[in-house]
């Protein structure tokens, strides 16, 4: 691999673990969210750093953040612990991005369009609603790294090598993994490729094991009907691409489904671009990305059906404090990654015509350039800080400080309950916190 590529690729992965922690707020780096205390850091506290690495919880195992959590009780002092797990998240999702940009070379040619598409791991606009700065939802990333990964073709053994490491761990992590099966049949005779696949499918087989063995348990809650599946995923997949967070209600109760089937249009084209003049794999990148993104958030809200995605029988004034989905995160990076590709195969097309052809339409490269601009001050816009689902606390090292004069009056054997998010908490026992 370049030296350029390496410095370039580890760039990326610094910049977007930087940008991560940016956009989570101060109070919620030091708030733990849901199964990040309850499961992950209670039960490493429990059961041992080791012994709880495989551990399943709603039906599926989750090894990279066990391992998060592992590594915090066994290195990080007790009034770090949330902390830990929030640098953790942001730490993982910068790798994650900069094994994006190392895996759309196949895909994508220009260069500025893989940059923004592994960017999205950490600027998409809801990420960090419930998805960043956390590991009970860091699954949802590696699913979006994944496909990529699943694309590639490596160059080099220690590359083969890392993103086979990075392949079994992500499957022991995401049972969605799944979905992305049908990439295989993707130049399946490449040697290239054997060893990160070997990877998948063996994570995937240990998880559909431990799904069949563990089966994860059903909320009792009525499905949501296709309507409303259809109408949730316009709203947390495309409108929040263009619409700020804060305005997706208004936005949404003001022009209903023909707003968001017109925010839909861009997307469309740029397949229809891309099916059109892409190449082999280009073609095969944006079925996968159309198709995922669907396939992601109706699943997800069929799994866990509840009345807040009803969105088909709101009112309008219900629809202006819509409840927003973590299930539309992937799906809209997804569906902006298809802008970004058909971008590229413009620029490209631009790019092979004759010099004199060129020269008679040298606007259209600026308008591409212009349009992909754009498209980051929309993101931007929306950069820092999102507010999130632990915003308001209560955060850790106050409790950890509170509960130091209790613990010097107790023995080392009293457990004292610190609370997170949700009405959540973790036992910990006082001789951790003295």
């Amino acid at each position: 691999m370049a030296r350029r590529t390496i410095v370039v690729t580890v760039l990326i992965g610094c910049l977007s673990a930087f940008a991560a922690w940016l956009r989570v707020p101060t109070i919620a780096r030091d708030t733990l969210w849901a199964e990040d205390g309850r499961n992950f850091l209670q039960d490493a506290l429990s059961f041992g750093p080791l012994d709880s690495l495989f551990l399943p919880y709603a039906g599926y195992l989750h090894t990279l953040p066990r391992i998060v959590a592992a590594l915090t009780v066994q290195f990080v002092p007790v009034q770090f612990f949330a902390l830990s797990m929030t640098a953790g998240a942001c730490l993982a999702a910068g790798v994650m991005a900069s094994i994006i940009y190392l895996c759309t070379r196949d895909v994508v040619s220009w260069v500025p369009a893989r940059v923004l598409i592994a960017s999205l791991t950490v600027l998409a606009p809801l990420v960090p609603r419930e998805v960043l700065g956390n590991m009970a939802n860091l699954h949802s990333l590696v699913l979006w790294t994944m496909l990529w990964v699943l694309l590639y073709r490596p160059r080099t053994r220690a590359g083969r090598y890392a993103l086979t490491v990075f392949a079994l761990l992500g499957t022991l992590t995401e049972i969605e993994s799944v979905f992305l099966l049908p990439l295989l049949l993707w130049q399946p005779k490449d040697r290239r490729r054997w060893t990160v696949r070997s990877a998948y499918l063996l994570g995937v087989a240990i998880q559909l094991t431990v799904t069949v063995i563990v089966p994860r348990g059903h909320n009792g809650n009525p499905p949501v009907g296709f309507p409303s599946i259809l109408y949730g995923y316009l709203i947390n997949s495309v409108v929040p691409l263009w619409v700020p967070q804060n305005s997706i209600g208004s936005a949404v109760a003001w022009g209903g489904t023909l707003l968001c089937l017109a925010l839909l249009v861009p997307f469309l084209i740029a397949l229809f671009i891309t099916l059109k003049w892409g190449s082999a794999v280009q073609r095969v990148a944006a079925i996968a990305l159309a198709a995922g993104s669907a396939v992601v958030y109706s699943v997800s809200v069929i799994e866990n059906p509840s009345s807040i995605y009803d969105y088909a029988g709101m009112s309008a004034a219900a629809l202006r404090t819509l409840w927003l989905a973590r299930y539309g995160v992937i799906p809209s990076m997804m569906l902006c990654s298809l802008l970004l590709l058909a971008a590229g195969i413009i620029i490209a097309r631009r790019n092979a015509v004759s010099g004199s052809e060129t020269k008679r339409r040298p606007t259209q490269n600026m308008f591409i350039q212009l349009a992909v601009a754009g498209m980051v001050a929309l993101l931007l816009v929306q950069f820092v800080p999102q507010n999130t689902r632990r915003s308001s606390g209560p955060q850790w090292q106050p409790q950890i400080a509170a509960l130091k004069s209790e613990c010097q009056r107790a023995a080392d054997s009293h457990s004292v309950a610190i609370d997170e998010t949700i009405h959540w908490h973790v036992d910990v026992h006082c001789r951790r916190i003295e």
